[in-house]
């Protein structure tokens, strides 16, 4: 909900930075002419350090200005609030109060718009400051007062999609189900172009296992939305519990191929296969405690790619298994040839901080029993490889298998894949998560940090944050543990750069066939410096894989 933007501390630390570096050039400047003032030295200087001053104090002081920002982002939630003349100072202190929301200030939000409340006249003008209260109680943490602020709203504007859509959010988060399929109902009788109400109420329907019932809003949903992968999931699952295994398949390999977690759809697949709700009542958690989890994805999450499968072959030349790209193909210890493992085109990967723009990045393993690590020495390159090269023209972009593959090589076929920009936060298999775990729940508000947590609280914390998924960046999902911990020597290796993880995937006659299989279900990771990742220094790179 929140609209991104610079916040007000950080432009007025650039000015003042600004400043402090113009005023100490003027000092060396006069130092070097043997401290004499000399006023055409004095003139550029002088100019820019007001300019910078004048700037400096429109930021502090900015009222209006400033505001246009929010008024242009919220346009749709703020409507025709406060549109007459004579309520023009009501319009600016709602968007200041905006700007409050987006800085995470809701105290100081809520303060505003509890003002503005009072002196509200049309139903507009309600609708605006209501929805904006209750999305600062739901952001920090108080849904039972956002329902409230919704309550009243829909009072003044019954037809409220986006209302009665976040209602049902907050009802279903508070265990009422049944009350937030109502909401959702009315989300998309209001607003029939509103995907997102529908996948909702797709999902309100699969969580009390309403097969037949998840399927029309879910179909709806993508309709609106082609690539809304929550809504395929919703079908794969409402179809496979129906028997209809074609579209359950269909539904599973486009949400897959839009973003949905192969991993975790087949997982409750096989729950209902087994005749188990997948959907089981959550355990009760404390507020401090969902507040704690929003902290540790919000305060850990680094940009990173998404590696995903299967793929159209659209012309991305990036790849996992498949032939080598390189014309001299590395050797292992043994004096045998390796196997490509993965090949990236380095300019078709988007947001991973100190990336290579350009270039191919190669992973080769050996055909041995332990493809290719050595777990004495799991930064020796002697069994695996990782290559570079700025030329990306120099290498072999065809897209097809290896013939002389090892029977169990963990990836039988060459696989183009979609590359998708993403945020990931820390997982709780990464040796650092404990410390995250408790620095989150500080902040939430528990004195003594993870002692003062239930077991099932305890263990929603590490269920939210775990899953797999092939990535370039990011951080890493260890099966076992994080050889980090154990090694001290090894925490240099602080950057993942690549990730890979067994993935399956039903045939034509629905029995699970291995695309990607590491031993017992595992995955692989490779790890560099961040140093030399600047440096374009794939000499130094450190190989893990383990299994279940």
């Amino acid at each position: 909900m929140k609209r991104k933007g610079i916040p007000l501390w950080v432009g007025i630390l650039i000015i003042s930075v600004a400043i402090a570096g113009v005023v100490a050039l003027l000092i060396a400047d006069i130092a070097k002419n043997d401290w004499k003032i000399d006023t055409d030295l004095l003139m550029r200087p002088a100019i820019i350090l007001a300019g910078l001053v004048l700037s400096l104090v429109k930021l502090i002081t900015r009222t209006g200005g400033s505001n246009k920002v929010y008024e242009k982002a919220y346009a749709k939630e703020i409507g025709s609030a406060f549109s007459r003349p004579d309520t023009k100072k009501y319009k600016n202190k709602l968007l200041s109060a905006l700007a409050l929301y987006n800085q995470d200030n809701y105290t100081g939000a809520l303060k505003i718009l509890g003002e503005l409340e009072k002196v509200c006249n049309t139903a507009d003008d309600f609708c605006a400051v209501l929805l904006f209260k209750a999305l600062c109680y739901t952001d920090g943490g108080s849904p039972e007062a956002a329902v409230a602020e919704y309550e009243k709203l829909l009072k003044y504007n019954e037809k409220h999609s986006q209302a009665w859509s976040n209602l049902g959010i907050l009802q279903k988060k508070l265990g009422k189900n049944a009350e937030s399929i109502k909401c959702y109902e009315n989300a998309v009788k209001y607003d029939p172009t509103n995907a997102h109400a529908y996948n909702n109420l797709a999902q309100g329907y699969l969580a009390d296992c309403e097969w037949a019932k998840v399927i029309e809003p879910a179909l709806k949903a993508l309709e609106l939305k082609n690539n809304f992968y929550q809504a395929d999931t919703a079908l794969t699952v409402a179809y496979f519990a129906l028997g209809n295994t074609e579209e359950s398949k269909k539904h599973f390999e486009h949400g897959v191929a839009n973003g949905a977690n192969a991993d975790n759809v087949m997982a409750v697949l096989d729950s209902i296969a087994k005749g188990v709700n997948p959907f089981g009542e959550s355990p009760e958690v404390r507020d401090e405690v969902v507040r704690a989890i929003g902290f540790i994805k919000r305060d850990t999450a680094v940009p990173m790619v998404e590696v995903r499968l299967p793929a159209p072959d659209d012309g991305n030349k990036t790849r996992l298994g498949g032939a080598p790209v390189d014309r001299d193909v590395p050797l292992d210890s043994e004096g045998n040839r390796m196997f490509l493992l993965a090949a990236i085109w380095c300019s078709e990967v988007r947001g991973v901080p100190d990336f290579p723009e350009k270039g191919v990045l190669r992973f080769y393993i050996s055909g041995n029993d332990y493809y290719g690590l050595d777990l004495d020495e799991p930064a020796a390159q002697k069994d695996f490889r990782v290559l570079y090269d700025e030329d990306e023209d120099k290498f072999d972009s065809t897209l097809r298998d290896d013939p002389e593959l090892p029977d169990d090589f963990p990836i039988r076929h060459a696989f183009p894949v979609r590359l998708t920009p993403a945020m990931g936060s820390m997982l709780s298999s990464d040796y650092r998560f404990e410390a995250a775990v408790d620095s989150a729940l500080k902040k939430a508000g528990f004195e003594n940090g993870s002692d003062d947590l239930e077991d099932e609280e305890s263990d929603l914390i590490y269920e939210e944050n775990s899953y797999g998924g092939h990535r370039i960046g990011g951080y890493p999902c260890f099966m076992q543990d994080d050889p980090r911990d154990v090694g001290e020597d090894l925490r240099k290796y602080d950057t993942l750069l690549l990730q890979i993880v067994s993935h399956t995937m039903p045939d034509a006659s629905g029995k699970e066939e291995d695309l990607i299989m590491f031993g017992d279900d595992g995955g692989c990771q490779f790890f560099i410096p961040r140093d030399k990742l600047r440096a374009r220094d794939f000499s130094d790179v450190m190989y893990n894989w383990d299994c279940a």
